[in-house]
């Protein structure tokens, strides 16, 4: 009864939780319904850190009734798990420090005395452990306290290597730096200090305490001998020790020289990567540290360290650190080194042909490399991409070979990269560029890979769970055989107790956690047991796996170790090349990402090292890497894509064709990653290029007004294009259409007027020339746009500067007119159409037009070849000029005021926005607000359903001034306008003929400011009538007829000769009666205008 119940109450919890979760998630739909939802590019997943810490102490650990073979383990094995620790210590903190010290250069020693004690109380401790585990393992040897016979000595070795490999790299990063030089200085000051303490308010014992400090801490690390002194306090250890029966541990470490340099010998054939090279730098210390411990230079061991040297010729430390084996054997044992002649010279040679065939295979590997590691990713994709919590023990073992595959590759790589850009470095040989893309290739590669590692992580952790307890099963499975075989034997609690108690420790070690405490215990209690006990090579096997759960156990941060690339930060010079190449040649931007983890790595370093130094020089570095990522990826994108634009905007032109996978696709990628990151330093890309087209836009518009419409159109295409919506810039709009403005016109009247010819029926001004290779032209659309730029103000202000222009011309105008050649002339030809109107049917004679037109020329001509009736009638076309530019200003006003009104429904009946305001009773600053947009449209609507009439107020102003008795000279102006047309006649033929000469100037094909001119005049004057009593036009037609009658006539006669000039004639006169009916038609037209 209680089940069911429970199991009722069970259910229903489980469905309220149902229905609560079902509600939050439609309620979260209604709220992001019109939202996109978006990947988080920038964040790393929340990641779970796999560290097993031991809580359980290494006496208990290893607790068993056989009391003194367990103080043997807990000794060595405490020895060795702390020499992992200074390990760790030494490269998370110490190395660090000293590989960075130049670029802290500005930094005081005095705030370095923190890590400088830890640096020296560190190498003291360092050597202590040295010391003691030597002491121990010659104590074994020595005091026999335990069966030594067939023990494996080589896993403390090993570590006795490590400790000693520690000091030996610590003695050559410090001698490296300027540590020692700055350190001298500072305790100079000190000693100076000590004479005058009370000038520094000091007490002396205080001073030479710090004194005595200082020169402990300088006889300890700063003068290059912390290897010297290592060796020097093990040889004292010797004569007590190792003096009563040292052969058969020289031949342990004998032994075990010889296999490390044969198994490294072929591995650094096969796997050159960094594991590998730092266990040659261990072997060579393992190599001193036995010729100086036992006194014995075996040189056929020297003979394959050689050998193998040459292979391991350098070896990176950190940053540009390189260790060189020959320098540090021919600094330790000297005496072996001279029997090797040329050492140094076969080592350089080494060197140079690495660097000479890593430059002809790096292009060639790249691909290879390349296709290496993406099936890697492909492997661990598919392995890791299920999300199943039990693995069978083929998938565990196919899981962890990819993993191991995976931890070499990237320890290959890393050393292939870090030896080649160090030996350029150190040899002083120049990286070109080539190389240089092709290791920016590699590193990318080798970020890709951390990239997959951080994706699967969770996955990867798992799986890393079962591997190790499966392969720890396998581990207890072969101790337990182990143990099986040895309590077969009789009596064996007696007689081989050590063993069995060895055996015992190491598999209860292995059952937990897999602690490094654990793993080296296990390997130290194995490590006793004889060789002889194992079944066939059980003791390697064992080896084998608890170095695999070693492995694997740490697997995460070997990763990110063999990834990490802070040795950009000794190679910044090399970083701008890498922005250049990647834009010049628009490589995948995808790959940037990649580079930012390199700068990442960098600024993570040298934030540890801050706290060290006590200076921020992180914050400085990813300052400088934001301005560097700022200029040459944001602001060269955004310049990219502006010429993008303005390439699209103006696609009608005849341009090179583009590849659209090399330009557009790659800007497009790179606005999709859009977010970078390098640790607090966030990049976006889409408002960054925002910002610099939308002050671009704003800029450029403002310097020229009339490409307002061309940045409108990119504005709208970024958006098409890129996605990308740029801020408006709100500024008054001209056009590509405006031409010159109508300011400049209305300051520049008299220029204009005389420099552009006015078209009557199209209403336009075209220039008379130019040394351009085009005519500037003016519409109505031009002044339309013009307007809508200052406002309609300026159409009054122009017409009265027309006004001021025409009194001037005007005064020219009355002048001509009062000379007495011209007034006598007129008065002349006046009297003579008057005695023969009878008798030619009122007409004004053609021949009294050319008599007039001729008899100007003989009063003179100017400079340029014009008579004085050619500069009358360029007066009275400058004076239709400005009557049409006067036209053009109304058309253009209404064409303005026409697209300004589109909006309104009705132009007739407008409502009132105030009376609205009013019975709505909204605020006072509304109705205001809405007073102003009233009185706006009446504006609007009065311009253009009213309009002004210029022509008539122009009239109006000048006409009572003409037809005043004064002006009585003005009167017979209408006398002169025969022969002014017969010039213009001449002038526009002319002109015309020019237009398909080479040499134009003078060429026009149009200029009716002259019938314009003469239509206002004859208007003022009031002498329209007087002018259609000559009967002018009537008289022309009625000449030309006659003349080509006569051509008729004489058709039929004379020479070929006569023929051709007839022919000539004919055209001529076909060409005079063309024009003198354009004429004829402009200057009716121009007349209506003043009806």
């Amino acid at each position: 009864m209680g089940d069911d119940t429970e199991k009722e109450v069970g259910t229903h919890i489980l469905r309220s939780y149902g229905e609560f979760f079902k509600k939050q998630h439609q309620e979260l739909l209604l709220v992001t319904e019109n939202e996109k939802w978006e990947d988080n590019k920038t964040f790393l997943t929340v990641q779970i850190t796999r560290k097993a810490t031991e809580i359980i102490s290494m006496n208990e650990l290893l607790s068993s009734d056989n009391t003194l073979i367990t103080k043997v383990l807990s000794v060595l094995s405490s020895l060795c798990v702390e020499v992992m620790r200074l390990k760790n210590e030494a490269f998370e903190r110490h190395f660090p420090f000293l590989a960075v010290y130049e670029e802290y250069g500005d930094c005081d020693i005095s705030s370095q005395m923190h890590a400088i004690c830890s640096l020296s109380a560190f190498t003291t401790r360092c050597d202590d452990i040295l010391r003691n585990i030597c002491s121990q393992v010659f104590a074994i040897f020595t005091e026999v306290v335990v069966n030594i016979h067939g023990i494996q000595l080589h896993y403390i070795i090993k570590h006795i290597g490590e400790i000693f490999t520690i000091l030996v790299i610590l003695e050559q990063l410090i001698s490296s730096s300027s540590l020692p030089s700055q350190w001298n200085k500072y305790c100079k000051t000190l000693k100076a200090f000590n004479k005058m303490p009370e000038k520094f308010n000091m007490l002396e014992d205080k001073i030479k305490s710090i004194i005595v400090a200082t020169e402990n801490i300088t006889s300890k690390i700063m003068n290059d001998d912390i290897v010297q002194t290592s060796l020097q306090n093990l040889l004292s250890l010797r004569k007590s020790l190792v003096d009563k029966n040292s052969l058969p541990l020289t031949t342990e470490f004998t032994q075990y020289l010889r296999q490390a340099i044969t198994n490294l010998d072929k591995l650094t054939q096969d796997k050159p990567n960094v594991n590998n090279m730092y266990k040659c730098i261990k072997v060579n210390t393992l190599f001193v540290l036995t010729s100086h411990l036992f006194g014995t230079m075996d040189k056929k061991i020297f003979k394959s360290l050689t050998e193998l040297n040459i292979k391991a010729h350098s070896v990176n430390l950190i940053g540009t650190a390189v260790w060189y084996p020959e320098q540090f054997l021919q600094r330790h044992v000297p005496s072996i080194c001279a029997t090797h002649g040329k050492l140094s010279q076969t080592m350089l040679k080494a060197r140079q042909t690495y660097i000479a065939n890593r430059k002809v295979s790096l292009a060639r590997d790249v691909p290879n490399l390349y296709a290496s590691c993406n099936q890697w990713v492909i492997n661990m994709e598919e392995l890791f991409s299920s999300q199943d919590h039990k693995l069978s023990a083929a998938e565990m073992s196919l899981h962890s070979k990819i993993l191991i595959e995976g931890l070499e590759l990237t320890s290959t790589i890393n050393y292939s990269v870090l030896t080649l850009i160090n030996l350029h470095l150190s040899l002083g040989v120049p990286l070109s560029k080539n190389i240089l893309m092709s290791l920016f290739e590699i590193i990318n590669i080798m970020k890709s890979l951390q990239n997959v590692v951080s994706r699967n992580y969770n996955q990867i952790v798992n799986s890393i769970n079962m591997i190790i307890q499966h392969v720890i099963f396998q581990a207890t499975s072969s101790i337990q055989d182990v143990k099986r075989s040895v309590m077969t034997e009789k009596n064996f609690a007696s007689k081989r107790l050590d063993e069995f108690t060895c055996i015992v420790i190491a598999e209860q070690a292995l059952k937990g956690t897999p602690t490094i405490d654990r793993n080296i215990a296990a390997n130290i209690a194995l490590s006793f047991v004889p060789n002889t006990t194992y079944i066939d090579d059980g003791y390697i096997r064992l080896g084998t796996i608890l170095e695999k759960v070693h492995t694997l156990t740490n697997f995460i941060k070997s990763f990110e170790d063999h990834c990490n690339c802070a040795w950009m930060l000794w190679h910044q010079n090399v970083i701008p090349i890498y922005y250049e190449q990647n834009f010049n040649t628009q490589l995948n931007v995808l790959k940037l990402k990649y580079f930012f983890m390199v700068l990442e790595d960098c600024a993570v370093l040298l934030h540890k090292t801050d706290m060290l130094y006590g200076i921020k020089k992180s914050q400085k570095f990813l300052t400088n890497m934001q301005n560097e990522i700022d200029e040459k990826v944001i602001r060269s994108t955004s310049q990219n894509i502006e010429t993008n634009l303005r390439l699209h905007i103006h696609s009608h032109l005849q341009l090179d064709a583009a590849n659209p996978f090399e330009l557009e696709m790659t800007k497009k990628l790179l606005l999709a990653i859009d977010t970078f990151r390098i640790l607090t330093i966030y990049m976006c890309i889409v408002p960054s290029i925002e910002h610099y087209l939308s002050t671009m836009y704003y800029n450029l518009t403002t310097v020229v007004l009339s490409d307002w419409k061309t940045y409108g159109e990119m504005r709208q295409m970024a958006k098409f294009k890129f996605n990308l919506k740029t801020v408006q810039d709100n500024l008054p709009t001209q056009t590509l259409e405006q031409g010159l403005d109508v300011l400049e016109i209305m300051r520049n009247i008299h220029v204009f007027v005389s420099k552009y010819l006015y078209n009557l029926n199209n209403q336009i001004f075209i220039e008379k020339s130019s040394n351009n290779k085009h005519l500037n032209s003016i519409n109505i659309n031009h002044i339309a746009n013009s307007i809508r730029t200052h406002g309609t103000g300026i159409m009054n202000t122009t017409v009265n500067f027309t006004y001021q222009f025409l009194k001037k011309k005007f005064f020219i105008f009355s002048q001509f007119m009062y000379d007495e050649h011209i007034k006598s002339r007129l008065i002349k030809d006046l009297r003579n159409f008057k005695d023969t109107s009878q008798t030619n049917n009122n007409m004004y004679h053609y021949k009294y037009a050319e008599k007039f037109n001729k008899g100007i020329k003989v009063l003179g001509l100017d400079e340029d070849g014009q008579s004085y009736l050619d500069l009358f009638r360029e007066l009275i076309s400058q004076i239709g000029n400005a009557m049409g530019y006067v036209r053009m200003i109304r058309s253009g006003g209404r064409h303005c005021c026409s697209d300004a009104t589109v909006f309104l429904p009705n132009l007739e009946e407008v409502q009132s926005f105030k009376d609205l305001c009013d019975e709505n009773k909204l605020g006072p600053r509304t109705i205001n607000a809405s007073e102003n947009l009233d009185h706006n449209i009446n504006g609007l609507i009065s311009n253009f359903i009213q309009g002004t009439e210029y022509f008539k107020l122009l009239v109006d102003v000048f006409a009572p001034v003409f037809r005043n008795p004064k002006n009585v000279h003005l009167r017979n102006f209408y006398i002169i306008v025969p022969p002014l047309t017969l010039n213009f006649i001449e002038h526009m033929i002319l002109s015309k003929d020019k237009m398909t000469k080479k040499n134009k100037i003078g060429a026009a094909f149009t200029d009716d400011g002259f019938a314009m001119g003469v239509a206002y005049i004859l208007k003022l004057l009031d002498q329209g009538s007087n002018f259609e009593s000559l009967h002018w036009f009537d008289s022309v037609w009625k000449h030309i007829q006659y003349e080509r009658n006569l051509v008729e006539d004489q058709k039929n006669k004379g020479s070929l000769q006569l023929q051709q000039a007839l022919a000539l004639t004919e055209k001529k006169l076909n060409t005079i009666e063309q024009e003198f009916k354009l004429l004829y038609y402009s200057l009716t037209s121009a007349r209506i205008f003043f009806r």
